[in-house]
């Protein structure tokens, strides 16, 4: 949610943007474990491919070349779980966990104020709109 001028964000999109790179992290992380655990059955199969099947010149080649793809695959996901699994192995302790949580209450606090805020009206106590008009 941005306030009414597009440019300036809300004190809650701060907090916001925090809550979901942390849920990116964790995402994305179990995303590239499972990623990573396909490309080494795949790894398998290609070796036992090798080893196994009675495969021509252009067989063993083709192999090879799908074989150095998928290592290279399994790097970028390797590489991307050993940047992740210290941000989501903080989380998992509970301290932290606590932390969050307490940030997603404070999260809901500063929306019901920004919210009060921008539906703002005011009832007049003595005066009505209709008497200032003969005034002015």
């Amino acid at each position: 949610m941005m306030s009414e001028n597009a440019n300036i964000k809300l004190p809650s999109d701060y907090i916001s943007d925090y809550l979901n790179s942390v849920d990116k992290a964790h995402t994305d992380y179990k995303y590239c474990v499972d990623a990573m655990k396909r490309e080494d059955c795949i790894t398998q199969d290609y070796l036992h491919m090798l080893e196994l099947e009675s495969l021509t010149y252009h067989e063993r080649s083709k192999v090879a070349a799908n074989l150095a793809e998928n290592r290279k695959s399994r790097r970028d996901f390797k590489d991307t779980v050993e940047e992740l699994e210290p941000i989501v192995k903080f989380f998992e302790d509970q301290q932290n966990q606590n932390f969050i949580k307490r940030l997603r209450l404070l999260l809901g606090q500063v929306r019901k104020v920004e919210e009060k805020h921008q539906n703002r009206f005011y009832i007049p106590r003595e005066l009505s709109f209709e008497q200032l008009d003969g005034e002015l």
